[in-house]
Formats: C-alpha cells, structure tokens, sequence
C-alpha cells in the first residue's frame, strides 16, 4: 500500500530557504572563486509522529517542524551528515518534545539550469541515496516502523518573473513530488520512504502520496 508522507505548513520553509541558502549564499565552502555560487548540497532532520496503517487507510508519516545539519560535510555534489550531531538532537527531542519523533531527512539536488535538471532528473534519488537512507534508519531508528525522505532540488531560473503555482511531477511520480517557480529559481520536491520489514530488513520505496498542505493553501495567494 501506498505510504503517506504529510508535510505540514511550518516545515516547508525550512525546506525551501536551506536549499536556497546552500546554493546561492555558502561561497565559503562550494566555491573558492570571488563571488563564484557555491550552489552546494544541504542537509536537514524532519520531526514528527508515524501512524500505521489501519482501517483500509495507509501508514501516514507526518512532519511537524524540520532542523537543519550545520555540521554537515556539504559539498556540490554530495552531503553528508555528522551522525554524532543527530544523535544529540534525536535524544534532546526525547527529552523536551517526547510527542516528536525522528521521522525522517531531506537534503538538496544543486544544478545551474533548468535543462540539467531535466536531462539528469534531478529531482530524483541517486543510488547513494537509496543506500544511505535505511542505513540511517537502522542505525538511527531502527524501532520507527517508517522514515520520510525529501529531495528538495533548486536550480536557477533563466528569466526572474512571477511566482508559479506548486504543480504535481509528471507520470507515474505524480502523487509523489511537486515542481514550482519561484522569482529566480526553481524547486523541485519529491519524497520517498524507508520502511522496516518483519525480518529487521529495511527497505526503499517510491511508492508515496507526499502531500505539501502549504502548495495547496497558502502558495494559492502568490501567483
């Protein structure tokens, strides 16, 4: 069954504003270059509370707030996370907001165009990824039933115009993540899970409904 991943309206400007920040403000660590765009990687934690599936209805993660990984080894084309960093977090979460969860990651896709991100399909997960996650989900939260995955994919925008309204992937990813223009850039959204199986395994899956309550609410007003 197809897993839900609900992102709640206090998370997705922590999403967005990360990935803009990595990719037009970090010179000092993308680029040496005078002022050269350092259009680097970024990483964050969601926080939340999982539900399981029940009365025909599918497993739902939900996202209540997000934290950004300063700590995080972030370059142009890779991001990795000082473990040791999210564990402090993970356990002051337990300690001060016990209803909140470690539920998941996101972090950014850099590309300087549009049409790299089209011929690369950036918005999608690269097989370090895909390995990355259940490690983290193992080694991490290996009681949580499910974890959510979002990457949060920026490139530039050719001509600054007017806001676009957040619109659903294409095809068979449709359900699965969002495209939108906004002023001189692009985003792109797509989520993915992490599942533990009933033998310990834990598995990947695309199969989610992400669901952004703000792309359907609030964004409306802007364009």
């Amino acid at each position: 069954m197809t897993t839900h991943i609900i992102v709640e309206d206090a998370v997705t400007p922590q999403l967005l504003t990360s990935a803009i920040e990595a990719y037009e403000f970090d010179r000092e660590r993308g680029s040496r270059k005078k002022d050269a765009l350092g259009q680097i990687e970024t990483y964050g934690l969601l926080w939340g509370y999982c539900v399981p599936a029940f009365d025909q209805r599918p497993a739902r993660v939900v996202c209540t707030t997000a934290t950004v990984e300063l700590s995080a080894d972030r370059r142009q084309d890779s991001v990795t996370p000082n473990l040791e960093s999210i564990i402090a977090k993970r356990d002051f979460f337990r300690r001060y907001w016990p209803q909140l969860d470690l539920v998941g990651s996101f972090h950014s896709h850099p590309y300087a165009n549009l049409k790299e991100v089209r011929k690369e399909k950036g918005w999608q997960a690269s097989e370090t990824d895909k390995d990355h996650w259940p490690y983290i989900h193992d080694y991490l939260m290996p009681e949580l039933p499910l974890m959510a995955h979002l990457v949060v994919t920026i490139c530039a925008r050719q001509r600054a115009t007017f806001y676009e309204a957040p619109q659903r992937l294409g095809g068979r990813e449709e359900n699965s993540g969002y495209h939108l223009a906004a002023a001189k850039r692009h985003f792109w959204l797509r989520g993915y899970v992490s599942s533990l199986e009933d033998e310990g395994h834990i598995s990947m899956s695309d199969d989610v409904a992400l669901d952004v309550t703000s792309f359907g609410s609030g964004f409306k007003n802007f364009v």
